[in-house]
């Protein structure tokens, strides 16, 4: 009992420390990662940046295909806001990757020459 007792008080002790610890980008950065694992993204989670603006911290997250701005509070270390968008909004919704340009291109030369074989059997 008295082990529960000591892990509880260690926990009490940890949270009350980093609340008068003074912030930093490293604070900030476990923080919000921390955040974004308890709200489900578990995997992928790739810090990119961390600002201070007027009091609070900026930090911009990168997950597998979505992008996380998570904003802190520098005095109370709170999370105050956060956003999770998919990475790809503001890009064209038309993406053209390379398997795509290679399997058409592959079916306009199987096009062409049987196109071709076909004119050359019919004698045009």
């Amino acid at each position: 009992m008295s082990q529960t007792l000591q892990k509880r008080t260690r926990g009490t002790t940890t949270s009350a420390t980093l609340r008068t610890q003074k912030l930093n980008a490293e604070i900030v950065t476990s923080i919000a990662t921390s955040f974004l694992k308890r709200i489900g993204h578990k995997k992928g989670i790739k810090p990119k940046r961390v600002s201070l603006e007027e009091g609070t911290y900026f930090v911009e997250i990168e997950m597998k295909k979505h992008m996380a701005v998570v904003k802190v509070d520098a005095e109370t270390h709170e999370i105050k806001e956060y956003e999770i968008q998919q990475e790809g909004e503001e890009a064209s919704f038309v993406s053209i990757s390379p398997r795509i340009v290679a399997v058409a291109f592959g079916i306009s030369v199987v096009v062409y020459v049987m196109l071709y074989f076909a004119f050359e059997i019919l004698g045009f």
